[in-house]
């Protein structure tokens, strides 16, 4: 299910496009090639329903390196990696969980290991059982968010706020937050903000991202993304 609002919201024009997804019927991946490119290029090669931008990445190169630890189909491809965190996990049954993670749980735990084949860190976690983690600042800088969530029911929400527009002017992560729950989450983890991207099979790029390509609104290509397929 697709959802669009645009809003008023915190005394600013806000464009809110989120995708709730099914676990019954979908599974979820995280999914990294060795080059960076398009959240809508990587949600079609790998035969998914939608997609979302991924985590944190460095930027002023071709290559796909992340920032953080990352590990797709348990394979861990390019990235620099961090020691602790809160991390997208996604179990062998492709049900997407937000966790705390380490590098020593990575390494030592075997069965927490086996049970998640695709992780990503990033953050901060921003709900936590329906409550904000993000203390309240009104003079926090507004940009372009992405994040997943879930609700109490298991149900999926990839979130993208459009920023950096006339009519769309982003969000701080505490806004983010009370957001994010305004749309039913109970937990939510913040995603990359300035490749915010959200794409579906049958309606191409939902939202408008921030770059812009001469009059046009363009994609930027990022590290990884966060797939839904079809079970």
């Amino acid at each position: 299910t697709v959802r669009k609002l645009s809003i008023r919201l915190f005394d600013s024009d806000q464009q809110i496009s989120c995708i709730e997804i099914a676990p019954e019927k979908y599974r979820l991946a995280v999914i990294q090639d060795s080059l960076r490119t398009k959240t809508s290029r990587i949600g079609k090669q790998s035969g998914g329903v939608a997609a979302i931008n991924g985590g944190f990445f460095k930027t002023r190169t071709k290559q796909a390196v992340a920032m953080g630890f990352i590990k797709t189909g348990g394979y861990r491809p390019a990235q620099i990696g961090a020691e602790t965190g809160v991390a997208v996990a996604v179990d062998t049954a492709g049900v997407l969980r937000l966790i705390d993670w380490s590098l020593a749980m990575e390494q030592a735990d075997a069965p927490h290991r086996d049970r998640y084949p695709d992780v990503m860190v990033t953050g901060p976690m921003l709900l936590r059982g329906g409550r904000s983690l993000i203390p309240w600042d009104s003079t926090a800088p507004r940009h372009p968010r992405s994040c997943v969530g879930t609700k109490a029911d298991g149900t999926v929400l990839l979130m993208v706020v459009d920023g950096r527009q006339s009519r769309a002017a982003g969000m701080a992560l505490c806004e983010l937050a009370y957001a994010a729950r305004l749309m039913g989450a109970a937990d939510a983890i913040n995603l990359d903000g300035g490749s915010s991207t959200l794409w579906t099979k049958g309606q191409g790029i939902v939202n408008a991202p921030s770059d812009r390509m001469l009059f046009f609104r363009s994609e930027r290509p990022v590290c990884n993304a966060i797939v839904v397929k079809r079970k």
